[in-house]
């Protein structure tokens, strides 16, 4: 499974991160996390998350290291994992290293209810197992607000294949069964 990239995409709270985790071990493929990259940044400069505008540039920050790791590994053709609530403009960004590098990508896109989802989010953003460097400080506890900011995130579309996964329940999702469908597309 050589040069294949992975993408792990969808709203914030819908489970991206612990899949990624649990794949990224079962296979040893690389990860790259951008909210793991935040949370270095977070831990060395302290920045104030209470300021949005603060939040966003070590967040697009992170957004950048994680697009310049992800070309490093393309360089020596490793299967990658890369875990993040991808927007646009990524696609473009993605299109002109998969094209350079001939990588096949699949993208597991993570949603369902937007409702139980936005519970859920602002639910693990008051917990203490949240790095302090990710909260959101209630700026989405408006459930418009979450509904229309992750709107790109739940329509992100990239790759050759793409697997949907509704994590509206955990109960119901097989992190084995969605590693089948990996394997087998």
């Amino acid at each position: 499974m050589n040069k294949i990239l992975i993408l792990v995409a969808g709203m914030p709270g819908a489970g991206k991160t612990r899949f990624a985790e649990y794949f990224s071990k079962r296979l040893r493929f690389t990860l790259i996390c951008k909210d793991r990259l935040k949370e270095i940044l977070w831990n060395r400069l302290h920045y104030n998350t209470t300021i949005r505008s603060e939040s966003q540039k070590y967040g697009g920050l992170a957004y950048d290291l994680s697009f310049h790791f992800c070309k490093m590994l393309m360089q020596s053709d490793q299967p990658i994992i890369f875990e993040s609530n991808f927007t646009e403009p990524c696609p473009e960004k993605l299109k002109e290293m998969v094209e350079e590098y001939g990588y096949r990508v699949i993208t597991v896109l993570f949603g369902g209810d937007i409702a139980v989802i936005h519970q859920r989010f602002m639910e693990r953003d008051k917990t203490q197992q949240r790095h302090p460097g990710l909260v959101s400080n209630n700026y989405f506890s408006d459930f418009e607000l979450f509904k229309n900011a992750t709107k790109p995130c739940r329509n992100f579309s990239f790759g050759d294949v793409r697997i949907v996964v509704d994590t509206t329940d955990f109960l119901k999702v097989s992190y084995e069964d969605i590693i089948e469908q990996i394997l087998h597309s």
